[in-house]
């Protein structure tokens, strides 16, 4: 149970009134306005604790016009991946397939559809075609990886203004452009062995998507130099007047308490 804020008296189960049993007092508006004041230097502090960090993700978005095109190509690689990655022609007896593959087509065939099964079953079931799908299947692994880098690049440009900012940027640029380049490798090595396998039934190429996904991640590689270079210091708001408010009334609060030290070191001398 809690105590009561003026004599310390501990509350029992059935002291359920607001005025303290032994003192009297009321326990609800004892020291309000006390307690207020401490509530709003804690408001105050938190803010001007949290005030730094709102401006280094504004500054990071939209500080300055290098910030705001930065902004605009992190979304580049992810419209490029919806662009042909690849283009495939299967001709069959009694059906044909010519189609281009992007991540949309990954995405809704694949694996809304749970369609890796089938991929499984062409790597398991035959040793005609085990080769060629454990690299169509890296293929399609590289590209969602690649995307997943192309999505985090947006949130984590928040905190691009931190000490690790830059690096931390052309990393997720860096392992975007890696697993992509995975992806074409895997992809040219699958077209490979089902052209080698199948001859006339079978043909695949590269899109341009893949190659302007690679560009986009670049780009974006580039525009983070730029801004380092350019290392255009960060803009804070001016917390001043909070700080000086909060250390006049902590002033006051030292005062008011040696003025009741002194007056209770009197009453005791008179007692």
């Amino acid at each position: 149970m809690a105590n009561c804020p003026k004599c310390g008296y501990k509350l029992r189960m059935i002291d359920i009134k607001a005025d303290c049993p032994k003192c009297g007092v009321n326990m609800l508006y004892y020291n309000h306005q006390e307690r207020l004041a401490e509530d709003a230097d804690k408001a105050e502090e938190e803010h001007i604790k949290f005030q730094p960090k709102i401006d280094r993700v504004k500054f990071a978005f939209i500080g300055t016009k290098l910030s705001i095109v930065r902004l605009v190509m992190l979304l580049i690689p992810i419209g490029m991946l919806f662009l042909p990655l690849a283009h495939v022609t299967v001709n069959l007896p009694f059906n044909s397939i010519d189609t281009d593959v992007s991540v949309l087509n990954l995405a809704m065939d694949v694996v809304a559809n749970l369609q890796f099964d089938v991929i499984f079953a062409m790597i398991s079931g035959s040793a005609l075609t085990r080769i060629a799908f454990i690299f169509y299947l890296v293929a399609i692994l590289g590209v969602f990886i690649s995307a997943i880098f192309a999505v985090l690049n947006i949130p984590f440009d928040a905190v691009s203004c931190s000490p690790k900012g830059f690096k931390r940027n052309v990393t997720l640029s860096s392992c975007g452009i890696a697993f992509m380049v995975l992806s074409i490798v895997a992809f040219l090595v699958f077209n490979a062995q089902l052209t080698s396998k199948f001859g006339a039934m079978y043909s695949g190429s590269i899109g341009i998507g893949a190659f302007l996904v690679i560009l986009a991640f670049v780009g974006i590689i580039v525009i983070n130099v730029i801004i380092k270079k350019k290392n255009v210091p960060v803009k804070y708001t001016d917390v001043s007047v909070y700080v000086e408010r909060m250390e006049k009334r902590r002033q006051e609060i030292q005062e008011m308490e040696k003025a009741i030290a002194e007056a209770n070191a009197v009453t005791a001398d008179v007692e």
